[in-house]
């Protein structure tokens, strides 16, 4: 894994050149709190409204050890984290369910709904990649 591909499952996400700040995934975050930076052989993230690391990753179907550049050996998809992959696939598809759903019955939707639709429907396409491929 790299930063890119941390930083695509993530929301609101502004920097560059090797940090960034975005939205934390693992609490109802309304500005940007976590912190990404992108060093050697490792992503390094810091939430400045004190999420643990690991909380922050199993939110969006990571673990700890995805954070490192160098997978060690043994790096299989675990039960555990295959388990943590499927809840999130299911929390994504649902969030696409009801904003399509809302689309189509209620009204038209906000730039910001668009854009979370576009980030589930990408998070679902890598989960599912990482899960059936």
């Amino acid at each position: 894994m790299n930063a890119q591909d941390l930083l695509d499952r993530l929301e609101h996400v502004t920097g560059g050149k090797g940090k960034w700040m975005a939205r934390c995934p693992a609490h109802q975050d309304h500005s940007p709190s976590l912190a990404i930076n992108e060093a050697e052989d490792r992503v390094l993230i810091h939430c400045f409204a004190g999420c643990e690391t690991v909380d922050v990753t199993a939110a969006i179907g990571l673990n700890v050890s995805d954070l490192f550049y160098k997978r060690l050996a043994g790096s299989e998809l675990t039960e555990e984290k295959r388990r943590r992959y499927e809840e999130v696939l299911i929390a994504e598809r649902f969030q696409v369910a009801i904003t399509d759903s809302a689309e189509r019955n209620e009204r038209q939707l906000t730039v910001s709904e668009r854009d979370r639709r576009l980030l589930g429907q990408h998070r679902i396409s890598k989960i599912e990649e990482v899960l059936y491929e």
